[in-house]
């Protein structure tokens, strides 16, 4: 199972397109009126997604109340890539080096708010090695995981799975927003209520549709039978009880 996208529910796509080019020196794939998303190495996409555009696309599905915190870790090529982009994006936070490792690391905020982690790569190749989920009910989102295919990984007292070339973790929510948390971690998790919508890529449009029939079984709220979209890719969209918004697709045509 791939992660293939993960995509910020943005306002204002020229300012994210301004922010993520020009201020952290990602390299754009494609870019529209109301879309921009970001090559970073192979792993998954980072993409900004107009809300009023995404909303309609999900329809009814789509969250009432604020989105969960999360966080996205972007590895950058080098050091010097790294403190480039520190310096050019008047936000950033730097943070204390994780456990093991001496490499810094800083938290920037774009102008919707989404905060992410940015770090340097030893083996030079850019990459999202990760992105973090707060969720309300760890047993069940795993459970949930697990039924979109992904393969629970080793633990490190979290939970983590792997999808594909990141790493998808889930944590406690209410272990990143009490009183004790220290001021740098809680800076580097996006607590602006936004919403972000994560894209796995499956094999060919029937197991779309054998997916989509296994998620409405079980209660979770969509945005109706997948559909083939003008992209090119047959599509479906669930929101999960935490306000996660999901796309399942699989690509069956050329773009039109």
């Amino acid at each position: 199972m791939r992660l293939d996208d993960i995509c910020l529910v943005n306002a204002d796509v020229t300012a994210s397109d301004d922010f993520y080019r020009d201020g952290v020196g990602l390299e754009r794939r494609m870019r529209n009126v109301r879309f921009a998303d970001f090559v970073i190495g192979d792993g998954p996409r980072l993409a900004m997604w107009m809300r009023p555009s995404i909303a309609e696309t999900v329809g009814p599905a789509f969250p009432t109340q604020p989105g969960l915190p999360f966080r996205v870790t972007i590895e950058l090529p080098d050091a010097a890539t790294l403190e480039a982009a520190a310096a050019r994006v008047p936000s950033a936070v730097r943070l204390s080096p994780s456990p093991g490792t001496a490499s810094p690391a800083y938290a920037v905020t774009d102008p919707d708010g989404f905060t992410s982690v940015l770090t340097s790569s030893a083996t030079g190749r850019p990459r999202i090695t990760e992105i973090e989920l707060g969720v309300s009910d760890v047993v069940r989102t795993y459970d949930f995981l697990e039924r979109l295919g992904f393969r629970p990984a080793v633990s490190d007292g979290r939970l983590h799975f792997a999808a594909g070339n990141v790493t998808l973790t889930i944590v406690d929510v209410a272990s990143i927003t009490g009183p004790d948390i220290r001021t740098a971690e809680f800076a580097s998790w996006s607590r602006n209520g936004g919403h972000v919508m994560l894209a796995i890529e499956l094999d060919s449009g029937e197991a779309v549709d054998r997916l989509h029939a296994d998620l409405t079984a079980r209660g979770l709220a969509d945005s109706g039978p997948p559909a083939l979209y003008e992209w090119g890719a047959r599509s479906a969209y669930f929101v999960d009880p935490d306000g996660y918004i999901w796309e399942i697709y699989a690509w069956v045509e050329e773009p039109k």
